[in-house]
């Protein structure tokens, strides 16, 4: 009798890896789909607009990229950290979600347009760079926070066709503006992608409603610290997952810059199955930190070989899938090759960094989170102002790298150290479900 509880234990834990492995596997079916889809789109968005072109519009999406993750005040991440532990506080969590998009898309469209404009001097006048970044900032930011409202409710597969769906959106855009209409002028297709986003937005807002309730307009104002904490946090680690390009932009010639700039669009496929991964585990460590930093460590130590494995992996398929490039983008992209390999080497590392940081929020030490990354982003870019000074590309390649590992062990260190003392979140009990709480 003393041996069936070790028994009934032993084999739920069995059911639990064989489900975290279906799981992975039915998410993978579309995250991989869209993989090839956005690569088609790539490859016909680099054709279509030319080395140069592609420069130029490759420094613009390094400003989208940290404009994306510096709106919504955190709002999805409060939406899933609510729904994953009450999912009657949907409707809440989504409205202020919402507002929080629509009130920040603004200053965000300005800042951004400040720093591509005057910082990064980016040659596309002005007008078309605010739109480029309302339509391709907005768009993104819309579909992400509905992945991470399927996600809350552990829906992780049809989480997956949402991203599907918006390259199936951008790639028929593509196709009517550079095969059927044959235009190739960068304004031009600014104003396509601008139509194109602003009717999947709208799609979007309308599906999450659809699928989990109407949202309750309302700003949760106990939520504000929070909600800015996780937004901070984003925001500099794509600050300093981006810095590169914006480096380049400022120091480089567009050539130089369109070249980079299809290197690192390749290696951000590579990033898909990693964060495909921490989807489906990010819910968790909200769960197991509630039980404190020991016991979202330990989950994170769970799942990080795992994501390392993965990290390792797409790697090797993106220094492999570096070989095709001038094949598919056209003999103009040839020095991309090498310079994708290289980048390549920072997968594994990137990979680390993941479970790390996420035991840090699940424990509720979103601050000290924040704080690493906002410091890693400033270090970042004297790291890479440096490899560029000293050696060019190559050296932005190299210092690319070291920064990335040293990031990841910082994040680790930070995960051992932490005690279980609160710094200044919503505790973990904390939801609010009612309008006005």
């Amino acid at each position: 009798m003393p041996l069936m509880p070790a028994v009934l234990a032993s084999r739920l834990s069995g059911l639990e890896s064989r489900f975290r492995i279906w799981t992975i596997a039915s998410t993978m079916v579309p995250t991989m789909g869209a993989l090839g889809l956005q690569l088609v789109t790539f490859a016909l968005t680099a054709r279509g607009l030319g080395v140069e072109q592609f420069g130029r519009y490759t420094a613009l999406l390094a400003v989208v990229a940290v404009g994306v993750e510096a709106i919504g005040m955190g709002g999805a991440d409060l939406l899933v950290r609510a729904v994953s532990r009450n999912k009657e506080a949907f409707g809440t969590y989504y409205g202020n979600m919402l507002l929080g998009i629509a009130l920040t898309l603004p200053v965000a469209v300005l800042a951004g347009t400040l720093v591509a404009a005057g910082i990064l001097r980016v040659e596309v006048a002005l007008p078309f760079i605010a739109l480029a970044l309302f339509a391709e900032i907005g768009l993104a930011r819309v579909s992400a926070s509905t992945e991470l409202a399927m996600v809350a409710h552990a829906q992780t597969a049809r989480a997956g066709w949402v991203r599907v769906a918006t390259v199936v959106a951008r790639l028929v855009a593509a196709l009517l503006f550079f095969i059927v209409l044959e235009r190739h002028a960068l304004d031009e297709w600014i104003v396509c992608l601008s139509v194109q986003s602003v009717a999947m937005m709208a799609f979007y807002a309308w599906l999450g409603a659809r699928l989990y309730g109407a949202p309750r307009w309302v700003l949760l104002g106990g939520e504000m610290k929070s909600g800015f904490l996780f937004c901070a946090n984003q925001g500099a680690r794509a600050m300093q997952s981006n810095l590169d390009r914006m480096v380049l932009s400022r120091f480089a010639d567009a050539y130089s810059l369109g070249v980079y700039g299809a290197a690192s669009r390749i290696l951000q496929l590579g990033l898909f199955p990693m964060q495909v991964m921490t989807r489906i585990f990010y819910p968790k460590f909200f769960q197991h930190g509630a039980n404190g930093m020991a016991a979202s460590r330990a989950y994170a130590l769970r799942v990080a070989p795992a994501l390392f494995g993965a990290g390792v992996l797409s790697g090797a398929m993106v220094a492999c899938a570096a070989l095709l490039a001038p094949h598919v983008l056209g003999r103009d992209f040839a020095g991309s090759v090498e310079v994708t390999a290289g980048l390549a080497l920072s997968l594994p590392f990137i990979a680390l960094q993941y479970p790390a940081a996420d035991a840090l929020t699940g424990a509720g030490r979103q601050g000290i989170r924040a704080v690493i990354y906002g410091v890693a982003a400033v270090g970042f870019g004297f790291v890479l102002v440096a490899g560029v000074w000293l050696k060019g590309v190559p050296g932005l390649i190299g210092a690319f790298v070291f920064a990335q590992f040293l990031l990841a062990a910082i994040l680790w260190g930070a995960a051992f150290r932490c005690k279980d003392v609160p710094d200044g979140i919503a505790p973990a009990n904390t939801i609010y479900v009612d309008e006005g709480k």
